[in-house]
């Protein structure tokens, strides 16, 4: 959740090399390295010019909720609070594991704390901040939105030569008693980021395969993992198509022999339309006698 925002440094403008190196620092790139750790991205207009200012360099990620959980909090990140102007975060994630780009400026979001290798006081100016849609107390996220947030921090730490010691929790930053994201044990949470960031993207077949455990709800609203939804999709496709081809795709003796192809068994689809054609025959030879 958002803080106010902390003092800057210096209120003195600096020289123009000076800015032009601040900002090479903006996080232009974020969208395109969200997206090719293969996460849903949405570019929001005018996101690469928003922002406080710019960076001065960047150190991490700082993680939090944004104790809204619905559908138009990232409304509150791009625009601001009455009493906090926005953009609150570069980044929202919502709840189904898509990322919203909101900023590449500095943004208000960190407050007042500390972390080990930032500047106290002073992380806006130098981490990325990701407001993960949620209530905020612990009990709705979704596996495919904790799944999106370990490796968007882990595609962010990976691109700026970070490791998974610089994804934080705001509780863990804050010195003015903030809880988000709130639920997620960040020593566990780490502990994946850094594995995300040491296999890097598409990094074999195996690591590829890892969407595969992620857990949706199917038609019954019931918890199956892709790799489980596959598997009955492969079976129910099997049977069907056995049903309409017959055994080894050689037709049903039952049907009898196939006209279009004598070498087989008529499949049930020819021979429904064998039945067609018998049924228009008889119709036209008792028609016939009628007249």
């Amino acid at each position: 959740m958002p803080s106010r925002r902390q003092s800057s440094r210096s209120s003195a403008p600096a020289p123009r090399r000076q800015k032009e190196r601040q900002k090479m620092a903006d996080p232009l790139w974020l969208a395109d390295v969200l997206r090719a750790e293969g996460l849903q991205v949405i570019e929001h207009d005018g996101w690469r010019e928003r922002g406080h200012g710019d960076f001065r360099d960047l150190r991490g990620v700082l993680c939090h909720h944004t104790a809204g959980g619905v559908e138009n909090d990232w409304r509150i990140v791009q625009y601001g609070r009455p009493d906090l102007e926005g953009p609150l975060a570069q980044l929202v994630l919502e709840r189904d594991g898509s990322y919203r780009v909101i900023a590449a400026g500095v943004c208000w979001h960190a407050g007042r704390g500390s972390w080990p290798g930032w500047p106290t006081d002073d992380a806006n100016y130098h981490v990325i901040g990701i407001e993960a849609v949620s209530r905020g107390d612990g009990s709705d996220w979704t596996p495919v939105q904790l799944d999106a947030y370990k490796r968007g921090c882990a595609a962010i730490l990976r691109h700026i030569g970070r490791d998974a010691g610089d994804c934080v929790a705001h509780r863990e930053y804050s010195s003015e008693g903030k809880i988000d994201p709130a639920g997620i044990d960040m020593d566990a949470f780490r502990a994946e980021v850094q594995a995300v960031i040491d296999r890097k993207p598409k990094d074999s077949v195996e690591d590829d395969m890892g969407w595969l455990d992620i857990q949706v709800n199917n038609f019954k609203n019931s918890a199956m993992s892709w790799k489980d939804i596959l598997w009955w999709m492969d079976k129910n496709t099997s049977l069907s198509k056995d049903q309409l081809m017959g055994p080894d795709e050689k037709g049903w003796p039952i049907l009898g022999r196939s006209k279009s192809a004598p070498l087989r068994d008529n499949t049930l689809v020819e021979a429904l339309a064998e039945v067609r054609s018998d049924v228009a025959e008889i119709k036209r030879l008792l028609s016939e006698r009628a007249s």
